[in-house]
């Protein structure tokens, strides 16, 4: 069963589908309203304590409880997680500590994800709308922007490292906003240096945080090779799906036994022959109500897709919503993200209205 804000065609040909109409807040009443269960939950929703704790009261939490996430979340209570994994963390300010508006700086929600919200801080962004909530300031770096991904379990020892992907941010061709996440084109290479760092990331993470099962941080290598991490993501990360198929592992089996031990053993070997895999989220640059019918698109979930996260004949869109991900392979990071781009443009030209494509 998939609570979910849309419910889309590709996920009701795989599970019985659930729209929650007031999300996220409508989560609570439905998870009070069903039979216990084991709940994992994904997206965004380590910024809603009041739904993990519903979670994790009604249901048997396959995840890291509202405590632990809090931790993870606050930029506060990592310093001495980064100075342990000998990384940094981009400089922070309260939002009763502005600093300049001279573009130097970021604005970014507390409970954001996805790149929602953020925004240069000059004289424009006094007006934003970010400011009405919790938000506060971060130092801009400038640098090339990836993902890591690791898996911990409740025994003591090192973490579990599954690998690394390259950020896609901004896309023009996703229609993304500045800073907005849009996808992730993986597994990516880096200098040993800054694997065995990221490495010591996720170890630490779990011991000064206590996160357990899949989760992600996101972080940014500048010219000179300084990393940066800028978000952790306690739960399962987006850029997971691109890793299990890549290394063929189970890890959704992996993050269960984390929570509940289980003898049941995943069979999975996907047909993937590319040495690189990407995924692209495209949004919609104008307000408008899907007509064309995608459904021939919907694979079994254990094929690599070409188009996934299918909207149902009927929605409507406003600009700025998400509408679907697409997926490709290439043998290089330029190859990979020259098919994704290939891949946008043709979906684009099918769904979109013409004057927007």
């Amino acid at each position: 069963m998939c609570l979910d804000m849309f419910a889309d065609a590709d996920l009701q040909a795989n599970a019985l589908a659930r729209t929650i109409e007031n999300y996220p807040e409508g989560l609570i009443g439905a998870l009070e309203a069903i039979p216990r269960l084991p709940v994992m939950y994904t997206g965004g929703l380590e910024n809603q304590p009041d739904v993990l704790r519903a979670a994790n009261e009604f249901h048997d939490l396959l995840g890291n409880t509202a405590e632990d996430v809090a931790v993870a979340r606050t930029p506060e209570g990592l310093v001495d997680a980064w100075r342990i994994a000998q990384v940094e963390a981009p400089e922070w300010r309260a939002a009763d500590n502005p600093p300049p508006t001279d573009g130097t700086w970021i604005l970014r929600p507390l409970f954001g994800s996805g790149g929602r919200g953020i925004t240069i801080w000059d004289e424009n962004a006094t007006s934003s709308p970010v400011l009405q909530e919790p938000h506060g300031f971060q130092k801009h770096i400038e640098g090339a922007s990836y993902s890591g991904v690791y898996l911990a379990s409740t025994e003591v020892g090192d973490v579990r490292f599954v690998g690394l992907t390259q950020q896609l941010i901004g896309l023009k061709e996703c229609h993304a906003a500045e800073f907005q996440w849009c996808g992730n084109i993986g597994p990516t290479l880096l200098s040993v240096e800054i694997e065995h760092k990221m490495r010591r990331v996720g170890s630490v993470l779990k011991w000064k945080a206590g996160i357990k099962g899949v989760f992600g941080a996101d972080f940014i290598v500048t010219d000179d090779e300084r990393i940066f991490v800028t978000e952790v993501n306690p739960r399962y990360p987006a850029s997971l799906e691109l890793l299990e198929f890549a290394t063929g592992l189970a890890l959704i089996e992996a993050h269960v036994r984390c929570f509940n031990e289980t003898d049941a053993q995943a069979s999975w070997s996907p047909n993937i022959k590319a040495s690189m895999l990407g995924k692209a989220v495209l949004y919609s640059p104008v307000d408008f109500t899907l007509t064309e019918d995608l459904s021939a698109e919907i694979k079994d979930y254990t094929e690599y897709p070409t188009v996934a996260d299918i909207p149902n004949t009927g929605t409507e869109f406003k600009t700025g919503d998400p509408i679907c991900t697409v997926f490709a392979q290439g043998e290089t990071v330029q190859d990979c993200r020259k098919a994704l781009t290939a891949q946008l443009s043709q979906v684009s030209e099918r769904i979109l209205p013409a004057a927007s494509t």
